[in-house]
């Protein structure tokens, strides 16, 4: 479909949404990138992800390790990593595991921790191993991933797209914006129907499909939920989608 909104002359952006833990859809995902480049070449052909590579799902620490091993092996794809609320609660969680982020265990965290290696008590309540919980993971997390998490970004800009986790708070300068609106805003973004600056692709909030709006459009389709993995293919004036399905296990 046709956008009043465009991407830079000879390039084309896939914006993936939400992954939480599944792998396997996520190398489905880059095989029909890598065919779609391969069909259709162009000169400047980048990935955008959007953040929530963790948590909920079943293979957390192999997405990260995906990610890293995509860029190291597709040079002449640009890759760019946003971060989600969910890599922020669990760096902030390592950090300081008796502040208000101790409840990333109840957002997914537990299937992280397990992933690396770190098995809580179930039979007590998870507040109490806090600080156990924590050091085991900082112990156990890769440093190569302790450092794709530090190193991923707020926001991205490209033409007239901004990529962000969550959305934005309308009317603020993006210098302006707070980092925590940038990773979890919902009311008083979502229920905006005004033009922004930029047309911003999102994901955070679920929806069963690809939700394209006048004035941002929302990639998160809820894989974690049992439903499919998606990317937005935004090319000159155009805005076409990319879609795995969940892979039984």
């Amino acid at each position: 479909m046709e956008s009043s909104y465009s991407i830079p002359d000879n390039t084309r952006i896939y914006a993936i949404g939400d992954i939480h833990g599944y792998v396997k859809e996520l190398e489905a995902m880059h095989a029909l990138i890598r065919q779609d480049i391969d069909d259709n070449p162009i000169d400047d052909p980048q990935i955008v992800y959007i953040g929530d590579y963790i948590d909920r799902g079943p293979e957390n620490d192999a997405v990260i390790q995906c990610l890293l091993e995509r860029e190291l092996n597709e040079p002449d794809i640009t890759h760019v990593f946003l971060r989600g609320n969910h890599e922020n609660a669990m760096m902030e969680f390592i950090e300081k595991p008796s502040g208000p982020r101790k409840d990333w265990l109840d957002w997914g965290g537990i299937n992280t921790l397990i992933n690396y290696g770190v098995q809580p008590d179930m039979t007590k309540p998870l507040s109490t191993q806090a600080t156990v919980l924590a050091a085991g993971l900082a112990e156990k997390l890769p440093m190569s991933h302790a450092e794709f998490l530090r190193n991923s970004q707020l926001y991205y800009e490209c033409g007239e797209y901004l990529f962000v986790h969550a959305g934005i708070k309308p009317g603020v300068p993006l210098d302006k914006q707070k980092d925590h609106d940038l990773m979890m805003i919902r009311k008083g973004f979502l229920d905006y129907e005004e033009p922004h600056e930029k047309c911003v692709v999102h994901g955070h909030t679920s929806v069963k499909e690809i939700d394209i709006k006048p004035n941002r459009i929302n990639v998160d389709t809820g894989l974690y939920h049992g439903r499919h993995l998606v990317a937005a293919v935004l090319e000159s004036n155009t805005i076409r989608s990319l879609k795995v399905d969940m892979i039984k296990r």
